[in-house]
């Protein structure tokens, strides 16, 4: 299966959906600025991307990112990857845990640009993902945002998607299962949802 690049062809469906469902979010979709949600594409680019900005600022990610492709020649290779020495990679601003789990990634690379991903179920395709070391499924989640784009996803391990949802209905600290019934009218497409409860905090879009 070739990844997407581009906006999910579910994307207006998902916005008059959730207008209809959630009033008080139909109010973030319309004070929000396009453009929808995109991703980078490729499933190996958007893991190592997701990697990279776990447990650390937007900004900060935005950097590290940078750095780590200009290091590698100005492009992503999965080889580069593999070949370049610990010390290299720690020197672009990489933990060695993270650099670990880009090298499972990247060893895993072609075995994960071979899978037909239309033909796995969400919990299917987070357990091959998380097969690879280091990988959770916060990581496996962006992958199926981004590059994937499924329309369905709720990522419980994202603190900026549950802060959102505890702001929309003004309460303290909520747990998993009060988050998912308050997410439950989102469905179908509590991706869009938890795409712009994501564009209400940041100036630039998220991508992965």
């Amino acid at each position: 299966m070739s990844t997407p690049s581009t906006s999910p062809i579910w994307w207006e469906d998902a916005k008059i959906h959730l207008r209809k469902v959630d009033p008080i979010l139909s109010k973030i979709i319309d004070s929000v600025e396009e453009p929808p949600l995109q991703g980078l594409g490729d499933v190996v680019i958007t893991m190592c991307n997701a990697v990279v900005g776990q447990q650390i600022s937007a900004k900060a990610a935005d950097a590290i990112w940078s750095r780590f492709i200009h290091f590698l020649g100005g492009e992503f290779d999965s080889s580069k990857v593999l070949e370049s020495n610990e010390e290299s990679l720690r020197g672009v601003g990489l933990s060695r845990m993270k650099i670990r789990t880009l090298k499972g990634i990247c060893d895993s690379a072609k075995f994960l640009r071979r899978i037909e991903w239309d033909s796995k179920s969400q919990n299917e395709i987070q357990t091959i993902m998380t097969k690879i070391w280091g990988v959770g499924p916060w990581t496996a989640e962006m992958a199926m945002i981004f590059s994937l784009h499924l329309p369905d996803i709720l990522p419980l391990g994202d603190i900026g998607v549950i802060r959102s949802i505890e702001a929309l209905e003004g309460v303290g600290e909520m747990n998993d299962s009060e988050i998912l019934e308050r997410a439950e009218i989102w469905r179908p497409y509590r991706t869009c949802a938890v795409w712009y409860l994501w564009r209400q905090h940041d100036d630039e879009p998220v991508l992965y």
